[in-house]
């Protein structure tokens, strides 16, 4: 069966190809314009959050500042990107063993827009090197990233969470250990 003259007329015709390929491509286009924006702000967000509570946890493992000093610090670093959303947990911990293992337990905490850590609870295995009766500070942050393009639908899912774990650098000595007393805490008890 032989096509018809419309048919042998549209299979001739070019006006329209520009506007066909330009509909084909521009949501491609878009959609790496959109990634080469996004993907890099998110991977940006994440390294400055986790900048700040490396210095959460470096201030107050020395001098115990004033904790909206420590929060002002955080946004301080996380600059341009705003972390007033963030969940804050500061803990001061001590090791102790338990059952031949040393564990980590909390011995003072605070937080902001997020719940600080219960007194005596225990955290996990104790970090890396610490021996009984040892204490450290621990500094956690938690942020849902808000993209700018909600295309995306995993970016729009995405909660950065990073966890700095110092050791107590100044701090004034209760029962023999230099540590650190958050503010409404208590010191960790003896061994």
């Amino acid at each position: 069966m032989r096509p018809g003259p419309l048919a042998r007329r549209f299979a001739r015709a070019r006006s329209g190809a520009s506007a066909v390929e330009f509909a084909i491509i521009v949501p491609i286009l878009l959609g790496l314009f959109m990634a080469a924006v996004e993907l890099p702000r998110a991977f940006s967000t994440a390294k400055r959050l986790d900048l700040a509570a490396s210095t959460m946890a470096d201030l107050i493992s020395g001098t115990n500042p004033p904790l909206d000093e420590v929060f002002a610090a955080a946004q301080a670093v996380a600059t341009p990107y705003d972390i007033g959303a963030a969940g804050i947990v500061l803990t001061a911990a001590g090791v102790y063993l338990k059952d031949g293992a040393a564990v980590a337990r909390v011995c003072s905490s605070a937080a902001q827009k997020d719940e600080a850590r219960s007194v005596g609870s225990v955290i996990g295995p104790a970090p890396t090197g610490s021996t009984a009766g040892g204490r450290y500070v621990m500094a956690e942050v938690r942020m849902r990233y808000a993209a700018l393009f909600r295309v995306f639908p995993t970016l729009a899912n995405w909660t950065f969470s990073y966890t700095t774990v110092w050791p107590v650098r100044e701090g004034r000595a209760y029962w023999g250990n230099a540590e650190v007393v958050l503010p409404g805490g208590q010191p960790c008890p003896p061994v």
